[in-house]
């Protein structure tokens, strides 16, 4: 017959090794013997925690206790239970009670200490990791919950010291390295998070949370985010960090990690687009975990973004923009505006069924307003540069536009269309046509955007050149050239553009592959006066009213239009004469910073 002590023995060999059932039998086993076995219920009570059954922990612990109140351990233990099940008030008294009745018991500190943590009772909790190392001076898990605890607090040097403290003891600790990366992170020195992190990932390979944390570091050091710009990380340099970036997330996922990691990818993965730097074969992997993850998470915009970014690319934009429609169907306008790329993408409409429509298309915004021409061009000179502004961005831009744009005579003509100017802006104006006649003319144009969403003002300063553009092309017979009044006149157009001889359309494109409202342009887009360029301007202009006309119009607009009508005409067999222009490399104009002139 096995005595008490044996059986004791065995079921804790048990329970350490992992066999609970087998240690659970042999513990009630001792029970039906003698019910008043307190260990047996403790031990019971510990692994009912271990196995998640907190309740049935807490009230076999507390049983125990009712039979040998003195029992250190218990109350230990009992404390750790209500900190998980989250008293940590109940907590903290249990652990304290341990600590009466056994003051040199180190775990019961740091356990204590990790109660008043989660009351945010900072300075008892140290107190209490403190006296876990003076009681035992290898304790370096108490070193490692206090620097946890001060780690983003007001106080990075101390949270700084009491992790050095725990790798003195454990050298090779992950949780204490991803403790130096967080604590980094959090004293915004990213570059140290992404030491701390790295080394705490190669000290756990296969380790979701340990590499998306890399990731999310990797992130915030390479300077592309926004709300974390680096003056010594120009944008020059962000590709490598940022594919490395999205390898990790995408190596995390593969072991399990959770939604954290999964939303961030996708987001990254658009910042990634936007910035020109994500290759295709990165984007098809993660447009494949974006299929995944639409299916549990429709309302996922950038996962949506990554599936219709990889359809783009691959010249399948009717599918794309049927995707996005589908997709959109149930979203809110609060929440679509609420979203930047959902809200481009639904501008973005190749069905040729919807392009069909739009040949007979009047837009009612083109009509919205009051528009007149103070001084008109000359019938006759060569091309005109055209801007659309507001009376901000006039008075912010206009006399330095101009002092480029007709510094070289005869040079370029000329044509400001300002949006609600005032009699400020028109007097300006009026001086400055007088100054140069016959290279600078104007028109203006009263209209209530009030009742458009918010930004769509800003959209309409953009969109309304398309209109004044096929005002011009029938005013004066002379290619038009649309333009931003930031950018900067380097040299006369040649004689070829300001002629419009032998091309229909002049196209600058953004061949980073950034997304069908990123490919052309429209700071620098020329319409010849041929039927095709008259055409393809009739076109975007309808398709930016169709847009606006329903309410739905916002940023890149004037860019997502005439890419649509052009891969339109390309699906068809149409070929315009396309004179193609590389962005940011044109010999005649330059695009400075914005607020740089």
């Amino acid at each position: 017959m096995v005595s008490l002590s044996e059986a004791y023995a065995i079921a804790i060999g048990h329970h350490r090794a992992g066999r609970m059932g087998e240690a659970a039998g042999i513990y009630r086993a001792i029970l039906d013997a003698d019910p008043r076995q307190a260990d047996a219920l403790h031990l019971l009570g510990v692994l009912a925690g271990q196995t998640g059954r907190g309740e049935d922990a807490v009230s076999l612990i507390t049983q125990a206790i009712t039979l040998d109140p003195e029992a250190a351990d218990y109350h230990d233990n009992l404390g750790s239970l209500r900190r998980t099940g989250g008293d940590a008030v109940r907590a903290a008294g249990q652990h304290a009670r341990a600590l009466a009745l056994e003051p040199g018991r180190a775990k019961a500190a740091f356990n204590r200490g990790l109660a008043l943590g989660d009351l945010g009772r900072v300075e008892e909790a140290l107190i209490c990791f403190r006296a876990a190392l003076r009681i035992d001076p290898g304790y370096g898990a108490a070193a490692l919950a206090a620097g946890r605890l001060l780690a983003g607090g007001p106080e990075p040097t101390a949270a700084e010291r009491w992790l050095a403290h725990a790798l003195s003891l454990a050298p090779d600790s992950a949780d204490a390295w991803a403790a130096v990366g967080r604590a980094r992170l959090a004293a915004a020195e990213a570059d140290g998070a992404v030491r701390g992190y790295g080394r705490a990932a190669r000290l756990c390979p296969g380790n979701g949370a340990a590499l998306s944390n890399l990731a999310m570091a990797t992130l915030q050091a390479s300077g592309a985010l926004p709300e974390f710009p680096r003056a010594d990380r120009p944008e020059a340099s962000w590709g490598e960090p940022l594919g490395r970036v999205l390898d990790l997330f995408l190596e995390a996922l593969d072991y399990g990690t959770g939604e954290v990691a999964e939303v961030a990818l996708f987001r990254t993965a658009v910042l990634t687009i936007h910035r020109g730097m994500l290759d295709d074969a990165r984007l098809e992997r993660i447009a494949e975990r974006a299929r995944d993850r639409l299916r549990c998470a429709p309302g996922d915009g950038a996962a949506a973004a990554c599936i219709a970014h990889s359809l783009y690319r691959r010249g399948r934009l009717v599918t794309a923009s049927r995707l996005a429609r589908r997709y959109l169907r149930g979203w809110s306008e609060e929440a679509i505006r609420a979203d930047p790329q959902t809200a481009k993408w639904r501008q973005v409409d190749a069905r040729p069924v919807f392009l069909d429509t739009l040949s007979g298309y009047r837009p009612r915004i083109a009509e919205a307003g009051e528009r007149s021409m103070p001084v008109p061009p000359a019938a006759g000179g060569g091309a005109i540069l055209l801007v659309s502004v507001d009376s901000g961005y006039w008075r912010r831009f206009g006399g330095w536009f101009l002092s480029h744009a007709l510094k070289d005579a005869p040079g370029n003509r000329v044509h400001v269309h300002i949006v609600n100017p005032g009699a400020e802006d028109r007097a300006d104006l009026d001086r400055r046509c007088a100054a140069q006649p016959g290279r600078l003319s104007w028109s203006l144009e009263r209209i209530d955007l009030s009742v458009h969403a918010p930004g769509a003002e800003t959209t309409y300063y953009a969109c309304a050149r398309f209109f004044v553009a096929r005002d011009l092309l029938g005013w004066t017979g002379a290619p038009v050239f649309i333009t931003d009044i930031d950018a900067r006149c380097t040299a006369p157009l040649p004689p070829d553009l300001r002629d419009g001889a032998g091309w229909d359309l002049t196209i600058m494109r953004d061949r980073r592959a950034r997304g069908p409202f990123d490919d052309i342009i429209v700071s620098f887009l020329g319409i010849a006066p041929t039927a095709a360029g008259r055409e393809f301007l009739g076109l975007v202009g309808a398709y930016i009213g169709w847009f606006f006309d329903r309410g739905e119009a916002a940023w890149t607009l004037d860019q997502a239009a005439p890419y649509a009508v052009l891969y339109d005409w390309t699906r068809r067999g149409r070929t315009p004469r396309l004179r193609d222009c590389e962005f940011l490399r044109l010999p005649w104009f330059d695009f400075p910073v914005k607020g740089e002139g």
